[in-house]
């Protein structure tokens, strides 16, 4: 105590050396620090931890509101053990899958879930926003089919995803899942593709194509070839009808290099263009062919002997001013 009026003294007398008045009033200093600190650090917190303070203000008023209605959505999850797809969800706008996974338990304000096929990740996921997408199902007479909502707890191996659990959404609702509208391929030809693997991205000219639509299916009996079922500015979908043993890997996450050529039937010309495509979904289709879900990922250009590489995002605007202009 003697020491730390001492001090003060000291402090005291150099203030006044320098024209200053009056005394050293410390806990006057410390209240002014934490007048301008304080509301600094809230600030900081809220707006760091907003989506997490709105999730559970809204997930409070929901249960108040709209308990039965989640109770029995989540009861049909669990009971059903329905397999939901998570994305990263930012601005709107649904960013990278993480995993597929289905719900296993509801409790606690946490739906806990079991990995079923996880994709590698370097983002720090802890209360990262998620959208999740399920097959459409139907509640009161209303469809259902997606819920946003925060991850709760996530443990990882490196950029493996091991366990994963979120925080229980405020609402359930029904989302159109695609931006962009699909035009459905009634006629076969109308759309030809031919379709090399994504390790070949920089000679694959150089090479008979690896699958491709024919133009007379009839005729190629159990022969394998590709079908184009729709297509839209973001990407299409198509089926290997008869798949063989060796074929360009096709699992999702797979690369594929499309030459796609589309009927004109305002000129009466095919119109083609070169894209990178990444396999998105994979399911099973008729008669033990092989459905694909293709998202294009990058447009390839021709300068002089070689293929250039450029990047899109969500479509590939030539072609979206094409389809615009067929539907008109």
């Amino acid at each position: 105590m003697v020491r730390f009026l001492a001090q003060s003294n000291y402090l005291r007398e150099v203030q006044r050396t320098f024209g200053g008045s009056g005394h050293l009033n410390v806990m006057e200093l410390l209240s002014r620090t934490l007048s301008v600190a304080v509301p600094m650090v809230v600030v900081y917190v809220l707006w760091r931890y907003r989506l997490l303070i709105l999730h559970v203000a809204g997930r409070w008023a929901s249960r108040l509101l709209r308990r039965r209605k989640r109770r029995a959505v989540e009861n049909y999850l669990v009971s059903r053990g329905v397999v939901i797809e998570v994305c990263l969800y930012s601005g709107g706008v649904v960013g990278r899958k993480l995993c597929d996974a289905r719900v296993v338990s509801v409790a606690g304000g946490k739906m806990q879930l079991q990995l079923l096929n996880a994709n590698s990740t370097f983002t720090h996921l802890k209360h990262q926003q998620v959208i999740c997408f399920t097959r459409p199902f139907a509640y009161s007479g209303k469809r259902i089919n997606a819920f946003t909502t925060l991850v709760a707890h996530v443990r990882k191996r490196g950029v493996v995803l091991k366990e994963l659990s979120l925080l229980t959404p405020v609402r359930y609702r029904f989302i159109l899942r695609r931006r962009h509208s699909r035009q459905r391929v009634a006629r076969e030809g109308a759309v030809r593709v031919k379709a090399w693997s994504g390790r070949k991205a920089r000679t694959f000219w150089m090479f008979r194509p690896e699958l491709q639509t024919v133009n007379n299916p009839a005729r190629y009996d159990a022969r394998t070839r590709l079908a184009v079922e729709n297509i839209s500015a973001g990407g299409l979908r198509l089926f290997v009808v008869n798949p063989r043993v060796a074929m360009p890997p096709l699992d999702p996450g797979s690369q594929l290099v499309l030459r796609v050529s589309i009927w004109n039937p305002k000129t009466r010309k095919y119109s083609f263009f070169t894209a990178l495509g990444v396999v998105r979904s994979r399911f099973s289709g008729r008669g033990g062919a092989i459905g694909l879900g293709i998202q294009f990922m990058a447009e390839g250009e021709k300068v002089k002997n070689r293929y250039t590489w450029h990047s899109v995002h969500g479509e590939i605007p030539a072609l979206a001013q094409f389809l615009a202009g067929i539907e008109e």
